[in-house]
């Protein structure tokens, strides 16, 4: 939900009182609601495909990865076994489906028991054939990650570490018991009990080789509080998260958050795949949602004390950084943002009237498309919230989001070859081809 000046005035003073502030907030999304509701649940310009398995809730996760593979023959997603508008329960699995898109069926199904409603296992494809995932070894007490091969439907391997973001056969990773105690939306139930005992020279951002299974420590937190050093942050909480490669495997950025006095702070980092050459590209407070735009540049919404909370798009090589937009997209404020090609996708926070809207922005012409609008229910709030996180098949040709607009968590797919009718048609098409109901699964 968006605010004006004067609501977000009124929240920060009442976030002096953190119980009157929670309750206050709430009654106040809901009267809204009762304004601005819709007579609808869901619109959206072009055919929804929705993949379900049975009457359990699916989606995939964050919006960096694709869930089709790169010939477009197998999508992997997660199916719950509980509800997804209740917090994780690490003593009930989640399972990983791959489909066969040719088959029209799920045709082989893996579970997990590390998992979060906003990421999921962290399941990507490493190629065209292997996927992976992360899981929990409940005898060694620590997390691993699986290695899948599509096409013999069998585990291939097991990492004796968990994975965060992989090229090829390198991946990268952090600690997710620091981030289950810090940002626990994308942590790790498993370990709760477990203090976070690793010291701020021990812990970081780890680099890991499928090949030879071995992983290493390649950036301390240490070693980032020491670029562009500010002394308030001796005394402040660290964590590093959202680790994203370049599309060519050389270089990666990621978010320091630091804590001081419950006020988060956020900085922008790049390093080369190597832990070398690390540089700030952003450090104004607060840096939100980011992806690779091609190599050379990355889009994030982020402050700038002179020019505000924005789009903006950064040269990673000189720092030279550009407004993406204008007001055209930043007037929707933040969101998750993705490139195909000049295409940029992105998605809302809910309205008033609890509609999240899904854009196509392109970034040479300046021509915005409003590609649908989705229901999310009071229900699904925190750490249990749907986001639509829209992300890319690899050939730009589809849009798959995470949506809960029908009351249940689940992955759509939009077919962007199948446009419905005049973009500005009053009455969009209304219609969800459930072609990806699987009869039976084969495991």
């Amino acid at each position: 939900m968006t605010y004006n000046e004067t609501e977000k005035v009124l929240s920060d003073l009442l976030q002096k009182f953190p119980a009157i502030h929670i309750l206050g907030k709430s009654i106040y999304k809901r009267l809204n609601y009762l304004i601005y509701k819709k007579k609808y649940n869901y619109k959206c310009y072009y055919k929804l495909h929705q993949f379900q398995v049975g009457d359990k809730e699916t989606f995939f996760g964050y919006y960096d990865k694709s869930p089709i593979n790169s010939t477009n023959e197998y999508v992997i997603f997660h199916e719950a076994e509980r509800e997804t508008n209740k917090l994780p329960d690490p003593s009930v699995p989640i399972r990983i489906h791959l489909y066969d898109v040719n088959a029209n069926k799920v045709v082989s199904s893996f579970a997990s028991k590390t998992y979060n409603w906003q990421q999921g296992t962290k399941c990507q494809w490493i190629d065209a054939t292997r996927f992976i995932f992360n899981d929990y070894d409940e005898k060694a007490d620590k997390y691993t990650s699986k290695i899948i091969n599509a096409q013999t439907r069998s585990l291939e391997k097991i990492i004796d570490f968990p994975i965060y973001d992989v090229y090829q056969n390198t991946a990268l990773s952090l600690n997710y018991d620091r981030l289950a105690v810090l940002r626990p939306d994308y942590g790790y139930r498993n370990r709760l009990n477990k203090r976070v005992t690793a010291n701020l020279y021990e812990d970081g951002i780890y680099i890991v080789d499928l090949k030879k299974n071995k992983s290493e420590l390649l950036i301390s937190i240490k070693d980032v509080i020491a670029i562009s050093y500010n002394a308030k942050m001796s005394e402040a909480q660290h964590k590093v998260n959202h680790i994203m490669i370049s599309p060519n495997g050389k270089k990666f950025i990621f978010l320091h958050r630091y804590f001081i006095d419950g006020k988060k702070q956020d900085r922008l980092i790049l390093s080369d795949i190597n832990g070398k050459d690390l540089k700030v590209l952003a450090d104004h407070d607060m840096v939100s949602h980011c992806c690779w735009w091609q190599n050379d540049k990355v889009v994030t919404f982020k402050r700038d004390f002179n020019q505000g909370d924005k789009y903006y798009a950064i040269n990673v090589d000189n720092g030279h950084k550009e407004i993406l937009g204008g007001k055209k997209i930043n007037a929707f404020g933040d969101g998750h943002p993705s490139i195909f090609n000049e295409n940029m996708i992105f998605d809302t926070f809910p309205y008033k009237s609890r509609m999240r809207d899904l854009y196509m922005f392109n970034i040479n012409t300046g021509e915005l498309r409003k590609l649908g609008e989705f229901f999310e229910p009071f229900a699904y709030f925190g750490e249990c919230r749907c986001d639509l996180h829209p992300k890319w098949s690899l050939d730009g040709k589809r849009i798959f989001i995470d949506s809960v607009h029908t009351g249940r968590r689940s992955l759509y797919m939009l077919e962007l070859d199948d446009q419905l009718v005049d973009l500005n048609a009053k009455e969009p098409r209304k219609e969800v081809v459930n072609a990806y109901l699987p009869s039976h699964m084969e495991h």
